[in-house]
């Protein structure tokens, strides 16, 4: 039996409803924040459904701040008190998807019933009312209630209309740790290629939030092969076994351990997934029979900037993320010259997220190497820690010295200026030379040849 249903929206949601209702129209809470406040969590964004057209909606919040985020669509986003937007939607009965991304047409309805049929799963399909309760056509409560998720009517038509659905089952299992109904599960399987007409940032953005859930290695482990559809370089991993004292599995389900052992941050999870997808091409064995993987992190970091130029991160994203996977076999515990200049390429943050992703790697090892190596890990971030505090010389900002220093000593500005100031750089992460302006006169009068100035 179905309990009875207490949800408090946030206050400015409420006048929202009540100042479409005074108009005439209906207004109901709908989709993620119903679900979330039904599961107990506090909704990141609260949307509202309604009878009243685009523009009937503009005439009630008239000498508000309003944002036509999608007015095509019917979608107007109100900036509450809190400088939060709510997004207000016209009530909408989708038509044919040709194109299995966007619907041909979008009929806008008077009924609430027509805007919860369209939706994808039945969890996502209930609407709220403060005073007319919970509106909940498809079993969604009772799905909640066994950890479920399933389509809303035909899951075969639902896919077909918009295959980022399929993605989108992926991620909802990953967040909210819910099995998949059996039609659903069949025709995810079935209509799994359809993902190849997806735009590149919609499959991004899906794949980030898969990811970065609690259930993301199960999840992948399940569903490997509808992923590998839209990532088809994570395909040779599954299968490449790791014959070596190190690694008790293969390189696919050592990924999948070691993405859960990484916090939720998505360059780091993205570092993760993508960190020995180099291997399979650089598998090579020595005469005992023990496999070795030469030069894979380079050619990870290859495959990883391939991966992220297509699904269009950004440049700083692609960089940060094939910088991690390029140096995550840097050798431990990390020295504190290589610590330096990896502080000053990248920054305290990058370093942070190496180190997370090494320990990560080597959780997912054979037994018994995490425990002898992570000492090696926490070292690196003690040494960290130290060079911060001392507030040690890492960019060319820091140094004693600079280019009008240098050109006073004869160096004219050009080429051969920076690569000096460089390897001055480089000299004092070493410790070859103290950060002094003298001290980095005669290092540089000595690289020159001279005796003085």
């Amino acid at each position: 039996m179905k309990q009875p249903v207490s949800i408090l929206p946030p206050q400015d949601v409420i006048q929202v409803l009540e100042r479409l209702e005074a108009a005439g129209h209906q207004a109901w809470c709908v989709g993620g924040c119903v679900r979330d406040s039904l599961l107990g969590k506090t909704p990141s964004d609260w949307d509202v459904a309604t009878s009243a057209l685009p523009q009937e909606t503009k005439e009630c919040f008239a000498g508000q701040r309003l944002v036509e985020v999608g007015i095509a669509h019917g979608t107007v986003a109100l900036v509450g008190t809190t400088g939060h937007p709510i997004e207000i939607t016209t009530f909408r009965a989708d038509g044919e998807y040709s194109d299995g991304r966007h619907p041909d047409s979008v009929a806008f309805s008077r009924r609430l019933e027509d805007d919860l049929s369209r939706r994808d799963f039945t969890v996502n399909a209930m609407a709220y009312h403060p005073v007319r309760g919970l509106r909940d056509m498809f079993g969604g409560q009772e799905d909640l209630a066994r950890g479920l998720l399933r389509c809303v009517g035909d899951p075969g038509r639902r896919f077909s209309e918009d295959a980022l659905r399929i993605l989108r089952c992926l991620r909802f299992s990953s967040q909210l740790g819910f099995a998949v109904d059996e039609g659903t599960r069949l025709a995810l399987w079935n209509k799994g290629d359809l993902l190849l007409g997806l735009s590149r940032e919609r499959v991004r953005e899906e794949l980030t939030k898969l990811l970065c859930g609690p259930q993301a290695e199960q999840v992948l482990r399940e569903y490997g092969e509808v992923v590998f559809l839209v990532l088809p370089e994570l395909s040779p991993m599954k299968g490449c076994a790791q014959e070596t004292p190190y690694h008790c599995f293969d390189v696919w389900e050592h990924t999948l351990h070691a993405l859960a052992h990484a916090p939720q941050e998505p360059s780091l999870k993205w570092a993760v997934l993508l960190h020995d997808t180099g291997k399979p091409g650089k598998k090579t064995y020595s005469p005992d029979g023990v496999a070795h993987f030469y030069g894979h992190p380079p050619e990870s970091g290859k495959i990883a900037r391939q991966v992220l130029e297509r699904l269009r991160f950004s440049n700083r994203q692609r960089e940060e993320i094939a910088a991690l996977v390029d140096h995550h076999e840097d050798k431990l515990p990390l020295g504190e010259a290589h610590l330096k200049k990896l502080l000053g390429q990248y920054g305290q943050q990058f370093v942070r997220r190496l180190l997370d992703l090494m320990e990560a790697d080597m959780s997912a090892k054979a037994p018994g190497i995490f425990q002898r190596r992570l000492p090696d890990v926490e070292e690196s971030r003690r040494r960290v820690r130290e060079i911060l505090a001392r507030g040690d010389c890492l960019t060319l900002k820091d140094m004693a010295l600079d280019g009008g220093d240098l050109q006073a000593m004869g160096i004219p500005p050009g080429p051969r200026m920076g690569a000096l100031l460089n390897r001055l750089l480089e000299a004092v992460w070493a410790g070859q030379v103290e950060n002094d302006k003298e001290a980095l006169k005669q290092f540089v009068l000595r690289l020159e040849g001279r005796r003085s100035l």
